[in-house]
């Protein structure tokens, strides 16, 4: 089990717009960098890593950099990407505009998802879905109310120190 933030994008209605993000290293994001950007969206995350790649490329060939030495860099800068996978989506859809209404600790991101609407609306997304009765469940947690974020890359700090 690990910890999801949860994310809404606010004026919907019906059901809510609401997107989970998990907690760690992503070994997709480290692995395949370009296919994942694409894969959640990332523009800007996807026109940076490729500027920033061909920039590195191009100060490797002119400094002389031995083919060993740039195996280890590129391979530092995907652990880089998988380690800060998770911050940059959060960040990214506080951009877009949603906003994060909660921690909750789950399986996977559609366990919480359910857990969440569960808790928040009294009623699961789906009616297939098979969820665990609340008595069994550990407590959802959910974020207060924030600024909008300023400076600060990881916005909420105070709900997910470990990430920020």
């Amino acid at each position: 089990m690990r910890f999801f933030t949860l994310h809404e994008r606010p004026g919907n209605g019906g059901d809510p717009d609401l997107l989970a993000v998990g907690s760690g290293f992503s070994w997709w994001a480290a692995l395949f960098p370009l296919i994942w950007l694409l894969w959640h969206r990332l523009w800007l995350g996807l026109a940076i890593y490729i500027v920033a790649g061909l920039l590195l490329g191009l100060a490797l060939d002119l400094g002389g950099i031995a083919e060993p030495a740039a195996t280890v860099i590129g391979l530092g800068i995907s652990f880089l990407i998988g380690a800060m996978a998770a911050d940059y989506r959060r960040w990214t859809y506080d951009r877009r505009g949603y906003r994060m209404v909660g921690v909750v600790l789950a399986r996977d991101a559609m366990e919480a998802e359910e857990r969440y609407m569960l808790e928040r609306y009294g009623r699961s997304r789906g009616s297939q879905a098979q969820t665990a009765p609340p008595s069994t469940l550990p407590p959802f947690v959910p974020t207060p109310p924030r600024a909008p974020m300023g400076g600060n890359i990881g916005g909420n700090a105070a709900a997910f120190p470990r990430l920020v």
